[in-house]
């Protein structure tokens, strides 16, 4: 997992957690830069293991050789953010299975926030614009017809028609 970015917000100097030294902080961002940001198979040890949003499987040799932490101190921090609700452990004699708890909220929800508030004003828009088109379209006609009324050209057929454009003005401009 070599390419991509994570988000990582301003609040995170607020969390003395994660911020209690350098290796702490190193081994968090290890952790974020590291985890799955989709479902997805890896094989470690010969075996397949489905990963969730949030998940990396790992040792604490893999994460102390990255960050250039002690492996002791690597497995105390991982204690530390287990007991402190930061991470779940799934753990064996090979590897462990680490979750970063709320996942979601830190990675993905302001992306799909933003996302949905784009298609909710795309949404609103495209409703502007298709009833101020529709406005727009009875008024030509509307003029045309009256225009057509006044040279006196004007048969039965414009005059229903016209009438019933007139009704339409009339509603929207009860509607509105």
């Amino acid at each position: 997992m070599t390419e991509g970015w994570i988000k990582l917000h301003r609040k995170i100097w607020d969390n003395p957690i994660v911020t209690k030294d350098p290796d702490h902080l190193a081994v968090w961002i290890w952790l974020l830069t590291n985890a799955t940001h989709s479902p997805r198979d890896v094989v470690f040890g010969g075996k397949r293991i489905a990963l969730t949003p949030g998940e990396v499987v790992c040792g604490r040799k893999v994460i102390a050789q990255k960050t250039k932490v002690c492996e002791g101190k690597v497995y105390r921090i991982l204690q530390t953010f287990k007991s402190e609700h930061q991470i779940e452990q799934r753990t064996d004699r090979q590897k462990s299975v680490i979750t970063i708890v709320r996942w979601d909220e830190y990675q993905k929800s302001e992306q799909q926030n933003e996302q949905r508030v784009n298609n909710d004003r795309t949404t609103t828009e495209q409703r502007v614009n298709t009833i101020q088109e529709r406005k727009n379209d009875i008024r030509e006609e509307y003029l045309s017809l009256r225009d057509e009324a006044r040279d006196r050209v004007c048969n039965d057929e414009a005059r229903a028609r016209l009438d019933a454009i007139r009704e339409t003005i009339r509603k929207n401009r009860r509607t509105q």
